[in-house]
C-alpha cells in the first residue's frame, strides 16, 4: 500500500472515531437537557465513586442481619482512597435509630478526610424520615438535591465524656412532647449521662478516638419520643471478656446469659470477682422501674430485645453498642 492510500485509511479511521465521540457527546447532552448543573455535577461524582446500595428495609429490628452486613461492608471501605456513594434510592423503610447508626460510620470516614455523597429515597415516607433526622446536615460531601425541612429530630455527637447541658435540652424537649410542658426529668438525664460515661470509659480502649451519637425522634400526635444511643467502640461483650477471663466465662450458658447478667448486676455474685460495673445495671433499672419503655440493645453479636422479651445471638458480628428506648405518657415521669 502506497503512502497516499495509507494516509487516506488513517484519516478515515480518525473521522469514524471523531464521529463516534461526537455522537456519544450528543446523546449525553440530550440526556442532560433540562437538568440543573448541580444534578449533572452530582452524577459525575457518582460515576467516580464506590457505590454502596442500602437495603430496602434499613432497620436493625425489622431487618437485622442485612442491615448489620451493610454497616460492616461499609466499614471495610475506611482505608479506600475513593469517594463513597450511599445509594438510598430504593429504601422503603428506614428508622431513626438506624440512621444514627449509619451516621456513626459516616463520621468515621469524615474524620479520616473522606468524602461521602448520597441520594435520597424515592419512597416519600422514607425520604421524609431521613430528612427530618438531620442526617444530611452531618455529611461532608454532596447530596443529590437539597430540600428545606423543619426537623423535629436532634442528633448530638461528641468525643467528650458527658454533656449535661446538651442532655438537659434533649430531656426538656422530650418532656414537652410527652407532657405538653418543658420540664426536667432527672432520671432520664441521669440515664443519658451514664450512657455517655459508660461509652467513653469502657467502649474505647487505649488511644482509640472516642465518639458517641444520641438521636432523638419526636412523635407529637402519639405523644412519645424515641432515643437511640450509639458508640462504635469494642462493644460490651468484648469489654466483659477482657475483665472476666475465658475460664470464668464457662459459668454462663452463653453470650446472651453473660450480657443479661451484666445488666442485672449479677456478674460479681456469679463469678466471685470484685466486679464493680454499676453502669449497665443503672441502665436496666430505668427500664425495670418504668422510667423508659421498649428497651432494645445490640452489642457485638447479641441482642437483648426487651420489647418482645427475646434475648439471642446472631450470626454476624457488630463492633460497638446500640441502645434504643422510648419515653411516653405511661412512664413514671
Amino acid at each position: 500500500m502506497d503512502k497516499k492510500k495509507l494516509q487516506q485509511k488513517i484519516n478515515s479511521k480518525r473521522s469514524d472515531y471523531t464521529k463516534k465521540r461526537r455522537l456519544k457527546y450528543l446523546k449525553e447532552k440530550e440526556k442532560n437537557i433540562g437538568k440543573p448543573f448541580s444534578v449533572r455535577q452530582f452524577e459525575n461524582l457518582v460515576k467516580n465513586s464506590i457505590s454502596k446500595k442500602l437495603p430496602s428495609t434499613f432497620s436493625l429490628r425489622e431487618n437485622t442481619i442485612e442491615t448489620i452486613e451493610f454497616i460492616n461492608d461499609l466499614k471495610e471501605l475506611k482505608n479506600s482512597n475513593m469517594r463513597i456513594y450511599l445509594n438510598m434510592k430504593n429504601v422503603k423503610t428506614i428508622t431513626n435509630g438506624t440512621i444514627a447508626l449509619l451516621l456513626s460510620v459516616v463520621n468515621e470516614f469524615t474524620a479520616r478526610g473522606k468524602k461521602i455523597i448520597g441520594s435520597k429515597p424515592k419512597n416519600p415516607k422514607a425520604k421524609r424520615v431521613l430528612e427530618l433526622s438531620g442526617f444530611f446536615d452531618y455529611m461532608s460531601g454532596s447530596i443529590e438535591y437539597y430540600s428545606e425541612v423543619n426537623s423535629n429530630t436532634i442528633i448530638e455527637q461528641s468525643n467528650k465524656s458527658v454533656e449535661p447541658q446538651s442532655t438537659a435540652k434533649v430531656v426538656s424537649s422530650a418532656m414537652k412532647t410527652v407532657t405538653g410542658k418543658s420540664q426536667r426529668n432527672k432520671k432520664l438525664q441521669g440515664l443519658f449521662i451514664e450512657l455517655m460515661a459508660n461509652s467513653i470509659n469502657h467502649g474505647f480502649p487505649g488511644s482509640q478516638k472516642k465518639k458517641w451519637i444520641l438521636s432523638t425522634s419526636h412523635y407529637q400526635k402519639e405523644r412519645y419520643v424515641s432515643f437511640s444511643f450509639i458508640d462504635n467502640g469494642v462493644g460490651v461483650l468484648k469489654t466483659l471478656n477482657q475483665k472476666i477471663g475465658r475460664q470464668l466465662l464457662t459459668l454462663f450458658k452463653g453470650k446472651q446469659d453473660l450480657l443479661q447478667s451484666a445488666f442485672k448486676g449479677e456478674i460479681g455474685s456469679r463469678t466471685g470477682l470484685p466486679f464493680r460495673g454499676k453502669g449497665l445495671p443503672f441502665i436496666k433499672d430505668k427500664y425495670d422501674t418504668n422510667r423508659i419503655s421498649n428497651l432494645f440493645i445490640l452489642t457485638n453479636n447479641v441482642i437483648l430485645d426487651y420489647i418482645s422479651n427475646e434475648f439471642y445471638e446472631i450470626d454476624i458480628p457488630y463492633s460497638g453498642t446500640f441502645y434504643y428506648f422510648e419515653l411516653n405518657s405511661n412512664n413514671q415521669i
